[in-house]
């Protein structure tokens, strides 16, 4: 398990239990393998000496019990390796749900829900497998050839001294087969988590690309993603069979040729029976977990690809922290924002994607941000919304800077309206009680009334009881645009922030978003990312982002359509 998994591995307590318990159970498992080889060794020596069954039967007793309890042992190790597996996967999708829902907004964007099934639903599997089946073969692979190779040793060193040089082949052929299989298990996960993530955008744009006439080009780049798939899962499964034929070949070579050197020793009499048939009944002991192992082999590869993307998840950037809490809480609708040389740098990135960046935010003023695509302006709001933190400068509002401020109370006060606000598959009313849980019916109309939605609503079966999203109406870009707004009125909030608040939208429906923005910046604080004149038109203030540094931009220059 690389770094990072053993990290994770050390953070999920089910997994820290079931290493210890493993660890027990194959300690005892190894006596008992051991009790039982020699035992069974002494009661054939009687029984080729002539010693009658009384002789033999202590030792066969002995050896049956030996045998009995490593059923016992085994049966216990999957009971507990199941319950582990279980356990396992449930934290592991308990840890990635809260990474996802604790990363910053981007992060869950930019990582696609078919990924996210894929990677709790396949990925939560393999790691189920890999706790339940593989690590207890793991413990058993360390501790029941030692046990057998240390009695071996003190039955007889020269067959220790054949045997021990294929254990080092062994494993160094399990890492090399290793390597192989984790490079094949990553490719095959990924592959499988873009034809799960492709399948789902399909899926969901599957009448629009009907009506467009694009079906059949998603057909086929659905099978070229099968294909894809296919030929990774094809190379996982000759990886397999090429582990297996090689451990299998080097486990029968290391005890045929050991099986040869006792059958002529035993010819020659030149060492005891009792001591070649325990040699003989421990060398298979020896090769047998290690042979098992290279079966879950693979598992611990699948377990090793999703541990790494869960941790990775984990890893990405966190919500900001409350700030203060019980702080000061400055009113964005009546102090200045000010921003002084901002600096933010995300993870992974070759650039800042604001680079010193310096920008004052009067009250009740509305200030409209343009710029290329990724020059920074998700970023710049993202800042606004205390949902990161900057790497380097202040941001401070009436003077108090935000590290400083109760940064829930901030947020409190701020209205967001992205170019996808989010739907959830409940009633209308439940939809619009996200900006504020205590909104009475009347309060729910105006707020429809004032996003020019109120007219749609009226015609849902049920009104405002109307289920929304899967399972209910179905809800068109623009009536989904005007509900965030509708959001937004019901908020009252003291700073606005917008993100391409008409884009993709029809001119009509456009036209309703920008009357609906302007009643609502009125006498309020906003920002508003657009490249539309119409929205434009709303600003105070007009400023162009680029490669993370602002610049004021006259009227005249938007008149005369610069930067259309």
């Amino acid at each position: 398990m690389r770094n990072q998994g053993g990290a994770l591995v050390r953070e999920l307590p089910a997994l820290r239990r079931q290493f210890a318990l493993s660890g027990a159970l194959s300690t005892l498992v190894a006596v008992c393998v051991v009790v039982q080889a020699l035992s069974l060794a002494a009661a054939l020596a009687d029984g080729v000496a002539g010693a009658g069954w009384a002789a033999a039967a202590a030792p066969a007793m002995l050896a049956l019990g030996a045998f009995a309890l490593r059923g016992v042992l085994g049966y216990a190790a999957e009971v507990s390796g199941r319950r582990a597996g279980a356990a396992t996967m449930r934290q592991l999708r308990e840890r990635l749900i809260a990474a996802t829902l604790g990363s910053a907004p981007v992060d869950r964007g930019d990582r696609r829900a078919g990924e996210l099934a894929t990677l709790a639903v396949q990925g939560g599997a393999a790691v189920e497998r890999w706790a339940g089946r593989a690590v207890p073969q793991m413990a058993l692979a360390v501790a029941v050839p030692a046990a057998a190779l240390g009695t071996i040793l003190w039955l007889d060193p020269l067959s220790a001294a054949l045997l021990a040089p294929t254990i080092p082949l062994l494993i160094v052929f399990l890492f090399l087969v290793g390597a192989d299989a984790r490079r094949v298990a990553d490719e095959r996960f990924a592959t499988l988590a873009m034809l799960g993530a492709h399948m789902l955008d399909v899926v969901r744009g599957l009448g629009v690309l009907r009506s467009f006439g694009r079906a059949q080009v998603q057909e086929q780049q659905l099978a070229i993603a099968g294909e894809a798939y296919r030929r990774t899962t094809v190379a996982t499964l000759r990886s397999a069979f090429t582990s297996s034929f090689a451990l299998e070949f080097i486990a029968m070579l290391g005890t045929a040729l050991v099986a040869v050197v006792l059958g002529v020793r035993l010819v020659n009499a030149s060492m005891e029976f009792q001591t070649a048939m325990g040699v003989l009944l421990l060398a298979p002991e020896l090769y047998a977990p290690l042979r098992r192992l290279g079966v879950e082999h693979h598992a611990a590869a699948d377990a090793r690809a999703t541990l790494q993307r869960v941790y990775d998840a984990g890893a990405r950037p966190a919500l900001v922290p409350a700030g203060r809490p019980g702080g000061p809480v400055p009113d964005p609708g009546a102090c200045a924002i000010e921003l002084d040389a901002v600096v933010v740098r995300p993870p992974a990135a070759g650039r800042d994607a604001l680079s010193g960046l310096t920008l004052t935010i009067q009250p009740q003023s509305v200030v409209a941000i343009v710029g290329p695509s990724g020059a920074g302006k998700s970023t710049l709001l993202r800042v606004l919304l205390a949902l990161q933190r900057p790497d380097r400068g202040r941001i401070s509002c009436g003077r108090c800077p935000l590290d400083e401020a109760d940064l829930e109370g901030w947020r409190a006060q701020l209205a967001w309206l992205p170019q996808r606000p989010v739907i959830l598959p409940a009633s209308l009313a439940a939809n619009l009680r996200i900006a504020d849980a205590g909104a009475d019916e009347s309060e729910l109309w105006d707020a429809l009334e004032l996003a020019r939605l109120d007219r749609w609503a009226s015609t849902l079966p049920g009104g405002l009881d109307a289920r929304l999203g899967e399972g209910g109406v179905a809800i068109s870009a623009g009536e989904l645009r005007r509900l965030g707004l509708a959001r937004v009125a019901l908020r009252d909030p003291r700073l606005v922030l917008a993100d391409e608040p008409t884009a993709n939208l029809d001119s009509e429906t456009a036209a309703l978003v920008v009357q609906s923005l302007a009643t609502i910046t009125a006498g309020r604080t906003a920002v508003l990312v657009t490249h539309q004149p119409d929205v434009l038109a709303l600003a105070d203030r007009t400023v162009e982002l680029h490669d993370g540094q602002l610049a004021d931009l006259p009227r005249e220059a938007l008149v005369a359509g610069a930067l259309r």
